[in-house]
């Protein structure tokens, strides 16, 4: 359920038109409006046009979420996530107009501790549908989600807790081994058609061990795939402001990813928030996504001196009343397919590509309905063409 550019708007932004996957436009100018912060680290501008053009592919994407993701191992019922993937689910995003999927995969479930290797069974399910998905002209973005193991260990990790240093170091090594696993599966695929994205919403509370987790992970990942692009969430359930606390590797081929619920009294209604529809409307993604942008022009430069850190919106949505827990009093179809919209033209603007959480059964945010077999009021067209 992941760059910013130089010289901007001396007072104000200046507006350029296009879409997310067409890697001609140039982002409007930023200027971070001060030299680069003081952060322990020393700012090298970087060669990014490898990620950007990884980016342009991956373009307008879609979550298909609740799938590989959901944990079997405590079902009550006969739903548990139960969001199987159909085979024409693809030809149905690609027709719609899609670029890109994201593929959320617990990695973890079911795996083998003692060898550090997937459960068969979900790997060859997940090479199935990557198949499927790249033979449709869809990229693929494999995620690792909802390692909640790890993320738990490292609250206590970050305060030596007791055992806990220890069972988050074993967390890690498994975590990591896994991911040399996966890469080097899935390098089969071509580079053009697959990229990792390393760890969804890391939440452990501590700046040096999410750096050290994640660049365990990259520079398993890197060596046994060379040519792919590996994508970087940052802590506080991969907040784009949270940028600063990453200290990002000097690759070229990499793409920083954020997710966007902006405000979650309006996004998450019914998940622990009122029901209060669309009187909680609201949306700031012009003036959050122009800060987010001043950050990675500030952090991660490009050596063009006029771009920066490719980025993805690796998530975003609303949880309206399809499927949410608010019924009638959840936001409208229409006000959820008009803040995407909107936050969708906002991230646009820094040529960012974007994966909405998600396609169907995804506690109200879907944006397709499985049983009617049709895109929900106001999509695909709010994510495809929003006006």
């Amino acid at each position: 359920m992941r760059s910013f550019i130089s010289a901007l708007l001396m007072t104000a932004l200046v507006t350029v038109s296009f879409v997310a996957c067409d890697n001609s436009s140039a982002p409007p100018a930023v200027d971070s409006g001060s030299k680069p912060k003081e952060q322990g680290r020393t700012v090298v501008p970087v060669d990014y046009s490898k990620g950007r053009a990884m980016n342009a592919r991956l373009g307008k994407g879609i979550n298909l979420g609740n799938s590989w993701d959901s944990d079997y191992k405590n079902c009550k019922d006969d739903n548990c996530w139960g969001n199987a993937i159909d085979d024409g689910d693809f030809k149905i995003i690609k027709d719609a107009g899609f670029n890109s999927i994201r593929l959320p995969v617990r990695w973890q479930r079911n795996s083998d501790r003692e060898t550090h290797t997937v459960n068969p069974e979900i790997l060859a399910g997940v090479k199935e549908d990557v198949t499927l998905a790249i033979n449709e002209g869809l990229v693929v973005l494999l995620d690792f989600h909802h390692y909640v193991e790890l993320n738990a260990l490292g609250g206590g990790a970050h305060r030596g807790r007791g055992d806990s240093v220890a069972l988050f170091q074993a967390e890690k090594e498994h975590f990591v081994a896994l991911w040399s696993q996966i890469a080097t599966e899935f390098e089969e695929f071509p580079d053009s058609m697959l990229a990792y994205d390393i760890l969804n919403e890391p939440t452990i509370p501590n700046e040096g061990l999410v750096n050290d987790v994640l660049r365990s992970a990259y520079d398993a990942i890197r060596k046994a795939s060379p040519g792919k692009t590996i994508m970087f969430e940052s802590y506080n359930a991969a907040k784009f402001a949270q940028l600063s606390i990453l200290d990002l590797p000097a690759d070229g081929n990499i793409i920083y990813s954020g997710h966007y619920y902006e405000p979650y009294t309006f996004s998450h209604q019914g998940h622990g928030y009122a029901c209060q529809g669309d009187a909680a409307y609201s949306n700031k993604a012009v003036s959050d996504f122009l800060g987010y942008a001043k950050m990675a022009m500030e952090l991660y430069p490009d050596i063009s001196g006029k771009d920066f850190i490719p980025m993805n919106m690796g998530e975003f949505g609303i949880a309206g009343r399809s499927g949410g827990e608010c019924g009638d009093k959840a936001p409208s179809d229409e006000a959820k397919a008009k803040w995407a919209a909107e936050t969708i033209k906002a991230a646009q603007k820094y040529n960012m590509s974007f994966h909405y959480w998600g396609f169907t059964y995804v506690g109200g945010f879907e944006a397709y309905d499985r049983k009617g077999k049709a895109w929900y009021p106001g999509f695909p067209q709010a994510l495809i063409n929003p006006q």
